[in-house]
């Protein structure tokens, strides 16, 4: 179960049985046809079992190591770490390109406390502490994802790991960005307020992303001469991640 359980969490598994997992692959907002698809190609012995569903306020799905779900999904089984996410209006609940890219990159940077810096939902911080890779200081400047991002933590038993923060990135002391490894999917304006904040800090390491090929040349540059240099960089359509390391 465990090698085919990132299969099955495409498939919105919604509770464990004595016979295996239940799943409702069209109860989480997905393309059909996609859903199908998976259906198709899972080799495990199944059958159609409709009966009520709960509510599943956003697609569950595995990346980056970590299964990602809402309380209304089944939880993992033993052996692959998972993040409990609440309903709410941060960035980040999602498929979207930016956060897949971000997740799939957390294990290229090097251990130790870390900045989710623009947290929205909180994914990113959440999946950091979970993996056991640090403690972490989520912030954003949007009352409503801070808020989701704390539940997320509480729900998923990471607060005590994820201290989560109503913060301007740009008002933020040097030292809560000297030293820490910034975690940064957020839009250009929020890439210059990091920027600013403190005097020169610089990250043990830096995960850009959010931002399209011209803002993600000018963010570069920047922390360029701060002595970061891009270790990887690549797009998933018109969005663009960077990884960047100490020079």
């Amino acid at each position: 179960m465990l090698r085919e359980f990132p299969v099955l969490a495409g498939l919105e598994p919604v509770a464990w049985v004595p016979e295996g997992l239940v799943v409702a692959p069209f109860a989480g907002g997905r393309d059909a046809t996609e859903q199908a698809g998976r259906l198709a190609a899972v080799v495990l012995p199944w059958r159609a079992d409709p009966g009520p569903v709960p509510p599943l306020p956003f697609p569950s799905a595995v990346g980056g190591g970590v299964y990602r779900r809402s309380p209304g999904h089944a939880p993992a089984p033993p052996g692959i770490p998972e993040v409990v996410l609440v309903d709410g209006e941060g960035f980040g609940l999602a498929e979207h390109a930016t956060t897949g890219m971000c997740l799939d990159r957390l294990a290229d940077l090097p251990d130790g406390p870390a900045l989710d810096a623009g947290c929205g939902s909180g994914i990113l911080a959440l999946a950091w502490a979970r993996l056991g890779r640090g403690p972490v200081l989520a912030v954003d400047l949007e009352p409503r994802a801070v808020w989701q991002a704390r539940e997320s933590a509480w729900a998923s038993g990471l607060d005590a790991l994820v201290s989560v923060r109503r913060a301007s990135l740009g008002a933020l002391p040097h030292d809560e960005v000297h030293a820490r490894v910034v975690l940064a999917n957020a839009p250009v304006e929020a890439q210059r307020a990091l920027l600013a904040a403190g005097a020169d800090p610089v990250p043990l390491g830096l995960l850009v992303s959010g931002l399209q090929q011209d803002s993600m040349d000018e963010v570069a540059a920047a922390w360029a001469v701060r002595g970061l240099r891009v270790v990887r960089r690549e797009a998933v359509g018109r969005w663009q991640a960077a990884l960047l390391r100490p020079s």
